[in-house]
């Protein structure tokens, strides 16, 4: 956890009211584990790196390059944690200021997961309703 971006700490507390009770056996045993495919993970640390580095054309270059691979993948369901990248792109639109585009991905992402899913904290959050 420590090792982790810290927004990525929400995705193992992702429970809003009453998600816990919807659990069944196979997710609480899973819950607290934050997954997510390698590849856009990789380019969202190379995205908050190069942020971190000042090095804005690279950081803009990798966020391009997860925008892409997440579209093509997520279109032709062939991401896993599908929820959790969605959720990591909103994170970067929030960082690019754009809060509007930000909430359209979470509110994606909570499409695709209803339930436990911290796109619902995040849209709670930015909505000023938490």
């Amino acid at each position: 956890m420590y090792c982790a971006p810290a927004i990525l700490w929400f995705e193992m507390y992702r429970s809003v009211g009453d998600d816990v009770a919807y659990r069944d056996r196979t997710e609480r045993k899973w819950m607290d584990w934050a997954e997510v495919d390698a590849r856009p993970f990789m380019l969202y640390l190379q995205y908050l790196t190069f942020g971190g580095l000042r090095e804005r054309q690279r950081q803009l270059e990798a966020l391009q390059e997860m925008w892409d691979i997440c579209t093509i993948h997520v279109t032709l369901g062939k991401m896993f944690h599908r929820e959790t990248v969605v959720n990591m792109l909103g994170h970067c639109k929030e960082m690019e200021v754009h809060m509007e585009g930000a909430l359209r991905l979470y509110n994606i992402s909570r499409n695709y997961k209803p339930r436990n899913n911290v796109a619902n904290l995040h849209i709670l959050r930015l909505t000023g309703l938490q």
